[in-house]
């Protein structure tokens, strides 16, 4: 049986890794994560930054970590209310992206290193790869499920429509971090989503 007493310190050292684990997304989400230093992640949470690597081998192991840690908590993958069919699938983008206006910091944090990882060196390389290849892949199905139904417009292709509304919801979002109040991210993701389907999207 474990001994009670063991709580203690286990407690200490998740609290402690929650503190870095914040820090270190809002510095990459600020710098990106070759600017970002390990220095004012701890700065942040006011210790060593020999005190993180006792948590985390280094800081691409750090960065892997806070984007598993940022995966779990956004709702980009899952919509707040998922859509109950294919004809309500426009309108659960639409509650997506505005759960995402609601976490700017995450945003910020997806965009700089999506942008930055794009170089094959980076440690994030292949997670942005990866998870690019598999929301294309479940864009295309969702468009594929409104095809069949009947909505999507006449000659519009489903993988063409996942493609370019992921480039427009990705692009907008970037406009939007540099100046909040001249874009409006879920407006211009309707009027994309209008344009390919048939779907009213006037209350959505």
């Amino acid at each position: 049986m474990a001994s009670p007493t063991k709580r203690g310190p286990y407690a200490k050292t998740a609290a402690r890794q929650r503190e870095i684990l914040d820090a270190a997304g809002e510095v990459f989400a600020t710098h990106g994560y070759r600017s970002g230093s390990l220095k004012e992640i701890a700065d942040r949470v006011g210790i060593d930054a020999s005190t993180i690597l006792h948590h985390f081998a280094n800081k691409s192991v750090l960065l892997q970590r806070v984007l598993e840690d940022r995966d779990a908590l956004s709702p980009r993958d899952a919509a707040p209310q998922p859509a109950a069919g294919p004809a309500d699938t426009p309108a659960a983008f639409l509650r997506l992206a505005r759960a995402n206006e609601r976490i700017p910091g995450i945003v910020e944090l997806y965009t700089l290193l999506a942008a930055e990882s794009a170089t094959p060196g980076h440690p994030s390389h292949q997670y942005f790869h990866d998870r690019y290849a598999r929301v294309r892949s479940e864009f295309t199905a969702a468009f594929a499920e409104m095809a069949d139904a009947g909505l999507l417009r006449p000659g519009v292709d489903p993988e063409f429509a996942a493609v370019s509304t992921l480039s427009v919801w990705d692009g907008a979002q970037v406009q939007w971090m540099h100046d909040p109040g001249a874009v409006d991210v879920t407006e211009t993701l309707r009027r994309q989503l209008e344009l390919l389907t048939t779907v009213d999207l006037d209350d959505a």
